[in-house]
């Protein structure tokens, strides 16, 4: 059964920015890039984002410099340890951009490898400013700890599943797991987010 603390959002695609210097990394272009091709892939990505987010708040304890219980056992991760520091309570969450955006790819792969590649670096930025939206929806936009993802530092993506259990993601975001991890929709993320006290 779901838990009812879970709160699921969804976005509006045109309310997401793709941040362009995080396109211009993924794409290894310089930042003020001007070019027809990218802007037709973005055009066509935005019709095909369909942009959500599922969180829930949960107490967390941390002990002896690298345990944290973030209320599915007790996980060791020296980095995630000093994330959370000064922090009583998290946000757990999940974004995706939908499974659209997969298809989309998919699609291109056969037609353009160059229009693939603009594509998916466009969606990989474009997932990493719905997170960055729905951490400043949930924190605010000020200084806040570090958003901490299974797979990041020394936080072994094995909590993966956990995570994801913990958002009943199949359910809130049409999110599911295979046997190496990786999420489908592909381009979804899960995070960790510290709430100072």
């Amino acid at each position: 059964m779901r838990n009812k603390n879970i709160i699921t959002v969804n976005v509006p695609a045109d309310n997401i920015i793709i941040d362009r210097l995080e396109a211009a990394l993924r794409l290894k272009i310089p930042p003020e890039y001007t070019d027809e091709n990218i802007s037709d892939c973005e055009k066509k990505l935005r019709q095909v984002l369909v942009c959500r987010y599922a969180y829930l708040k949960v107490p967390i304890t941390l002990k002896d410099g690298k345990i944290c219980d973030i209320g599915f056992g007790k996980i060791e991760s020296r980095d995630l340890f000093k994330a959370l520091s000064g922090c009583s309570s998290a946000y757990i969450l999940g974004v995706t951009t939908g499974i659209g955006v997969d298809r989309l790819i998919s699609r291109l792969s056969l037609i353009s490898k160059a229009k693939c590649f603009i594509t998916d670096a466009l969606a990989s930025a474009a997932a990493e400013s719905l997170c960055e939206y729905a951490d400043n929806e949930l924190r605010g936009t000020g200084k806040k700890p570090l958003r901490f993802s299974p797979g990041y530092g020394d936080l072994p993506l094995s909590v993966q599943p956990d995570v994801l259990g913990m958002l009943g993601a199949s359910e809130t975001l049409g999110i599911t797991l295979n046997s190496s991890l990786l999420m489908t929709p592909v381009k979804s993320v899960t995070a960790v987010m510290g709430i100072p006290d």
